[in-house]
């Protein structure tokens, strides 16, 4: 998504045509995101909180989405077998981005066996006062996670 673009809501109401269009489109992204385009999160997130009432802004950016995917369509997620065990991740926040209600966004990724196990972008629940607080609220969310997934590896067998 280009980052010079604010994506802002639409003043006038969109047709019922180009809001199914823009729904189903966005359906059908967050279907690949979900399988294996983790790359794509972000942007079809914030995209999707427009699915009710898009403008032409909005698709323009749907479809460089969409041109993206075209072009990097043998991407995918790789694991392997003799690379580390242990679980490690990344996480970010974007302080106050969403222009509507001042509100962060929340990104990370967990990563096994070299590739990504899982993803989340979204947008967080409360108004961060800073950008350290939304850090830590993102912090917070990829820890749960974590946690999680260790206890879920731990029943299988594959952590004492």
């Amino acid at each position: 998504m280009d980052s010079n673009i604010k994506l802002e809501p639409n003043k006038e109401q969109a047709n019922k045509e180009d809001i199914k269009l823009f729904q189903m489109l966005i359906g059908s992204l967050l279907y690949i995101m979900l399988g294996t385009r983790i790359d794509i999160a972000f942007v079809v997130i914030k995209l999707a909180r427009f699915a009710s009432n898009p403008n032409n802004i909005h698709f323009t950016a749907i479809k460089r989405i969409y041109k993206y995917l075209k072009g990097t369509k043998n991407y995918g997620i790789t694991y392997y077998k003799n690379s580390s065990q242990f679980i490690y991740g990344y996480c970010d926040a974007d302080y106050a981005s969403d222009l509507i209600s001042a509100k962060s966004t929340t990104g990370y990724i967990i990563l096994l066996a070299g590739g990504i196990i899982s993803w989340k972008s979204k947008l967080q629940s409360i108004i961060a006062q800073s950008t350290t607080e939304a850090e830590y609220i993102a912090i917070n969310a990829i820890i749960k996670e974590a946690v999680y997934i260790k206890a879920l590896l731990e029943e299988l067998g594959f952590y004492n």
